[in-house]
């Protein structure tokens, strides 16, 4: 898929902010374009983090500059659904929520047989920047579950996998600004956050498991 003429407008500008607050220099936004023209369909943003700038500084010039990319627009990028089907699904998720009722995208265009969660989350991983995270050989430990409160763990289905003094690794279902921020605030400033897309489904079945006390990290 070819890069769009407004595509790369907003790619220019998404670089020109992160270069004028010093987060990546100009030979690093000359790499990110020229590999971002060579790997098709790929965002600026995730080229950027396969070349080393921290994923937390992206996505907040993404949130703060609302220089995000809607996931719906992704979708279609990624010919996963039709202009009709998004627009009808669209229509669907107000619907319920007039209704006061809550569905994120993605279960909707599940529910409707319009695509998979696993390429939902293909879509959504562009859309957050962030990785997928295998979790079907993955068992929670209670000890790395704490370093967020469990029951904060628990509630927010939030999956601690692994947790240094330096890096903490979190897999999340559906990412919202909030839980992003909250993770962030309870955390000491030094130590890096790498969020993770979680299969709702997959995380699920985790949290039913048998925790393993002794285990540190059991991420595969």
């Amino acid at each position: 898929m070819a890069t769009s003429e407004p595509e790369l407008k907003i790619n220019k500008q998404l670089g020109e902010i992160m270069l004028e607050k010093g987060i990546i220099s100009k030979s690093q936004l000359e790499a990110a374009l020229k590999k971002q023209s060579r790997e098709k369909g790929k965002y600026l943003g995730q080229i950027l983090m396969e070349i080393g700038v921290p994923q937390e500084k992206i996505n907040e010039i993404l949130l703060y500059s609302n220089k995000r990319k809607p996931l719906g627009q992704i979708l279609l990028d990624l010919g996963v659904i039709t202009a009709a089907e998004l627009e009808k699904v669209l229509e669907k998720q107000k619907e319920l929520k007039g209704r006061g009722i809550r569905k994120p995208l993605g279960m909707l265009l599940v529910e409707t047989g319009y695509t998979t969660y696993e390429v939902y989350l293909n879509a959504l991983s562009k859309h957050f920047i962030m990785p997928v995270a295998p979790l079907a050989n993955f068992i929670p430990c209670p000890s790395l579950q704490r370093s967020i409160g469990e029951k904060y763990a628990q509630k927010n289905r939030i999956l601690v996998m692994e947790n240094s003094s330096t890096v903490i690794k979190l897999a999340v279902p559906e990412p919202t600004a909030q839980i992003l921020d909250e993770i962030r605030r309870v955390l000491p400033p030094w130590k890096k956050v790498e969020f993770h897309l979680g299969n709702p489904y997959e995380i699920e079945r985790c949290f039913k498991k048998k925790l393993d006390p002794f285990s540190m990290s059991r991420y595969i």
